[in-house]
């Protein structure tokens, strides 16, 4: 009798099934060939983990003098103690390192690992969820296999870096403002401010996720011809997004974007900077596609499918939390003006991921919608019980809300 209810229950979820089976798959291959063959510690790791150090009970020249031993063999040079702990850039990314500090105890350096992982892991499983109930199985399966078989996401998010974290938070606020949006309660915008500050003390992205939700906003208002359920959320996630910004300006000045985007403009003044824009946008376009082009083409198409899906479905809110993503991820990597193979995007790549899984999903149902037409009278295949169309603002039964 257990062995019959066993076999029903694996019969009933064998879909599922196959789905995070595979997701588990391509997870562990992905990961163990980075592990194995990349590095784990970055340049920005340096910072991090003299902070760790630091959080941990050390003086600061004994844990400059720690992360000296261990970066030696990477080959990375590490500043003297007042910049170490003195960059303004990094000085307020201080949840990463906090969090890490129990395991550098436990497992010395390489314990910086632990934090990214378990990031990792929690991003790729939210993000499995959120698609298998908005789009269905097949487009989470196809969706996360390249997302997983992406070498440059892996090491972004598993190095010893901030990405995962600041991914993470993304998501976190998204699932927050789709359940106000389904049922608005005040804790709900309490805890889309309470990660956006979390995420600033992270990363200095928080802009990408503040862009996303005031672009739903914006675009939504203008397509409802009122004003959008997503004026709250956005409120809520822009204006803690710019009062860090502001604070951490004040409280850690050495730091200068400004001066960063004119000296990799390459002039000395603003209206100069600015009309160097386009040919600095072309520059890290090139680059960047190029890179990957060359050695991560599964992420190459997860963006394409992404920027094709917010054209063909403009109207869907997906599209617009896509577009405040890039433009915002514009923004810093057009005034660091450097070329990073999608790195200052990651904290965005929930919003890609949507956009990607809606162009599989709806591959997946007009597929079948021609397979229904083609086949013969008497063998016709069940039709789907939702479509979605280019421009349908709604969402399929029993999936998250928009």
């Amino acid at each position: 009798m257990p062995d019959s209810r066993i076999s029903s229950w694996v019969r009933r979820r064998s879909g599922d099934l196959l789905m995070w089976s595979i997701v588990a798959v391509t997870f562990a291959v992905t990961c163990v060939t980075f592990v194995r063959g990349y590095r784990l510690f970055f340049p920005d790791s340096r910072y991090y983990l003299a902070m760790a150090y630091l959080f941990g009970g050390h003086d600061p020249e004994t844990a400059r003098e720690l992360t000296v031993a261990f970066a030696r063999p990477f080959d990375i040079d590490i500043p003297p103690t007042d910049e170490l702990f003195g960059w303004g850039l990094v000085q307020p990314r201080v949840v990463y390192p906090l969090l890490s500090v129990p395991f550098v105890w436990m497992f010395g350096p390489y314990g910086m690992v632990v934090v990214p992982l378990l990031a990792t892991i929690a991003v790729t499983i939210l993000l499995t969820i959120i698609v298998a109930r908005r789009y269905g199985n097949v487009a989470a399966t196809g969706t996360m296999l390249l997302v997983n078989a992406s070498i440059f996401l892996m090491s972004f998010h598993a190095g010893m870096l901030t990405e995962s974290l600041s991914s993470l938070f993304t998501i976190i606020a998204l699932l927050a403002a789709w359940r106000w949006l389904d049922r608005p309660q005040p804790w709900l915008l309490v805890t889309m401010a309470a990660v956006t500050a979390l995420s600033a003390f992270t990363r200095q992205a928080t802009l990408i996720m503040a862009g996303a939700f005031v672009m739903a906003w914006a675009l939504g208002s203008l397509i409802e011809r009122r004003n959008s359920r997503w004026m709250l959320p956005a409120i809520a996630v822009a204006a803690t997004s710019i009062g860090c910004q502001v604070l951490q300006s004040l409280v850690f000045p050495s730091f200068s974007q400004l001066d960063q985007f004119l000296k990799q403009a390459g002039v000395d003044s603003l209206g100069e900077a600015i009309l160097r824009i386009p040919a600095m946008v072309a520059h890290i376009l090139i680059s960047d596609a190029a890179a990957m082009a060359r050695a991560d083409r599964t992420l190459l198409f997860v963006i394409l499918l992404a920027v094709a899906g917010a054209v063909i479905f403009w109207r869907r809110v997906e599209a617009h939390l896509l577009v405040g993503a890039i433009l915002a991820t514009a923004l810093y990597n057009v005034t660091n003006g450097t070329p990073t193979q999608f790195r200052y995007a990651t904290p965005g790549l929930v919003f890609f991921v949507l956009v990607a899984a809606l162009v599989i999903r709806w591959t997946a149902v007009a597929g079948r919608a021609r397979l229904s037409r083609s086949a013969p009278d008497g063998v016709r295949p069940q039709a789907p019980a939702t479509a979605i169309r280019a421009g349908d603002a709604g969402t399929a039964p029993g999936v998250l809300p928009d």
